[in-house]
């Protein structure tokens, strides 16, 4: 699998999902991405089959992004959270998914993870 990690999601958590032979990219190491639109990310992460993880909330409205999107994470947890913490719930909570579970829209939150198909 190959997630795009959007600029909003600290690096430790974006390594969270480098697992097994999965692999991550980083919008802010790319020049091409880095203060893009989201429109040029989400182009981006369609034309190469990523996976895109965001705290993004725009990334969720369904007329937003393409049914053609590899798949979408949307981290929701409150600022206030220690990285760390955060890190240990996202992986406790994704730690069982198959590669088909991140083919939706995931939206994962304090003690919670909800799954939607892409429309």
């Amino acid at each position: 699998m190959l997630f795009l990690i959007d600029e909003n999601i600290p690096r430790s958590l974006g390594l969270v999902f480098k697992r097994g032979n999965s692999d991550v990219e980083f919008v802010y190491d790319s020049q091409k991405l880095r203060g893009k639109s989201d429109e040029v990310i989400l182009n981006y992460a369609h034309e190469r089959g990523f996976i895109i993880v965001t705290r993004d909330l725009q990334f969720a409205n369904p007329y937003f992004y393409p049914s053609r999107l590899a798949g979408l994470v949307i981290i929701r947890f409150p600022n206030e959270i220690s990285v760390p913490a955060l890190c240990d719930e996202v992986e406790r909570l994704t730690a069982d998914l198959k590669e088909v579970d991140y083919r939706n829209l995931l939206i994962i939150e304090p003690g919670l993870l909800r799954s939607r198909k892409l429309l």
